[in-house]
């Protein structure tokens, strides 16, 4: 390699002129510096996402089992993110609305759920839509906090005559009836977006650290800016 290199450097050392050179440099390793140029690109690509993307998130929410185009960039994000005045610069907002499971249906192998699990548990997740049946069944779980807790007295104030019940699996926690969600089937996800055919909850992941971002969400729903 170091005999083939020297060689070459001797070739276009011959050549007369820069632009000769530079036509025959092209003409035999463009290629090459294609190749490298594709390298250095990704390169700083891959640097410049881990080190300066934004990575925290203002919401992070899910709209489960729907085909409403309601996820990032949809008219319902943006009426949000202009609703809160959040800063995308330094932090997202996320509407993830890929998400397909039932808990009352079975939920083994279900890689959606297991996702959700992931997000819950990782208190990335801070609500989650369903139509309130799925919803309820879904509180049994424990991932779904329990709207008495203090953290939730302001959306408890606001919106407690419309909580959704359901009797927690976990006996030791409680046997009876725990609020687990909302109903907001008269919001705009239903009215506007026809986001379900028959119902909809919201509940909130059971490790969320943004109560206050929920909150503004369902306000947002019902606010004159969404209609």
């Amino acid at each position: 390699m170091k005999e083939y290199l020297k060689k070459e450097r001797d070739k276009i050392s011959r050549i007369d002129g820069w632009s000769a050179k530079t036509e025959y440099i092209w003409q035999y390793y463009k290629l090459w510096i294609i190749g490298i140029a594709v390298l250095i690109f990704f390169s700083v690509f891959a640097i410049r996402q881990y080190f300066f993307q934004v990575n925290e998130n203002w919401f992070y929410i899910t709209f489960t089992n729907t085909y409403a185009e309601v996820g990032d960039g949809s008219d319902l994000w943006k009426g949000y993110v202009e609703y809160t005045g959040y800063d995308l610069k330094e932090k997202n907002v996320v509407f993830n609305n890929s998400s397909y499971f039932d808990y009352k249906e079975g939920v083994t192998g279900n890689s959606y759920f297991q996702a959700f699990v992931a997000y819950t548990e990782g208190g990335t997740l801070d609500a989650i839509t369903m139509e309130t049946d799925s919803l309820t069944a879904l509180g049994e779980s424990g991932r779904l906090i329990d709207l008495n807790s203090e953290e939730c007295a302001s959306i408890r104030e606001k919106y407690g005559d419309r909580f959704l019940y359901c009797i927690p699996l976990d006996t030791e926690y409680s046997t009876e009836p725990v609020p687990v969600g909302i109903d907001i089937s008269d919001s705009i996800l239903m009215t506007r977006y026809h986001m379900y055919n028959n119902s909809c909850g919201l509940g909130i992941g059971a490790k969320s650290g943004d109560i206050d971002a929920v909150e503004a969400f369902l306000d947002y729903l019902y606010s004159e800016d969404a209609r």
